[in-house]
């Protein structure tokens, strides 16, 4: 499976260590996380929980996993998923990281999926999981998801039809003034492995459309691949509003075709 590297600006990733503790606590929440309930199945005694900070959507998510037995939460030696979209003919998986001990709280486990397409209509999501407990049991299960659609992610193809999914990873609530600019690119490899790429050149343009033939541009800095598929700069939003950020990616000198996103900006 392939894993998402972390980089050193993004505290999102940075927050993923591989190190399990061992230890029972108390069921009481942190409030610095301010989760929201995902999903949650029974399994073998256990009550496995999944979390996030909002509802599941295409593009980045941090998902955070949670094991429970006699109303206690307990730290397991590990934990393995697997996400995959059933399409009735066919199920592929998404760009992903495997769990490990969320630094903000040490009774989860935290991991990123990055998810390339919504449920519905076309298919439903699940994640299959694999739990090692500290007395060296395993339980495993599938857990049903629901992704709905978002502006933060899009795709593109080249001449030779290979796919590149790009994730608008910050902000993620664009603000007026300055912002962190991020994009993840990832390609396809098979429908199972979905590898980042981090030599490709990125070319951005933010708008905002006035009306009437009119509009204007802001100060911004193209970004640029650090490691694990992340391309970073900035942005200083100039107003409120709504705007739209053109993307073209060059690769081995074919520049693809322009995709667009379009969001609103909130004044701070």
């Amino acid at each position: 499976m392939n894993m998402l590297n972390s980089t050193g600006r993004i505290l999102a990733l940075a927050a993923l260590l591989f190190t399990a503790v061992s230890c029972n606590t108390s069921d009481s929440s942190d409030p610095e996380l301010d989760l929201i309930p995902i999903s949650s199945i029974p399994v073998d005694g256990y009550t496995i929980s999944l979390e996030s900070n909002n509802e599941l959507e295409t593009g980045a998510n941090d998902l955070y996993w949670k094991i429970e037995h006699d109303g206690d939460i307990i730290t397991p030696q590990s934990i393995t998923i697997n996400p995959m979209m059933d399409m009735g003919d066919m199920m592929h998986s998404t760009p992903y990281n495997q769990p490990a001990v969320a630094d903000e709280d040490d009774r989860y486990y935290r991991n990123m999926t990055v998810f390339i397409m919504p449920g519905g209509m076309m298919g439903s999501w699940s994640i299959n999981f694999e739990i090692t407990l500290q007395n060296d049991e395993v339980i495993s299960g599938e857990m049903p998801i629901d992704v709905a659609s978002s502006w933060k992610l899009t795709s593109v193809r080249d001449d030779n039809d290979k796919v590149y999914f790009i994730t608008w990873f910050a902000p993620k609530k664009p603000v007026s003034g300055q912002n962190d600019l991020t994009f993840m690119i990832h390609t396809r490899e098979s429908m199972m492995n979905f590898p980042p790429v981090d030599d490709i050149e990125m070319e951005v343009f933010p708008y905002m459309d006035m009306g009437g033939g009119s509009g204007h541009s802001t100060d911004f800095t193209n970004p640029v691949a650090t490691i694990g598929g992340f391309y970073e700069g900035d942005i200083n939003y100039s107003m409120s509003g709504t705007w739209t950020t053109s993307v073209k990616l060059t690769v081995e000198n074919d520049t693809l075709p322009e995709v667009i996103f379009e969001y609103s900006v909130q004044a701070e």
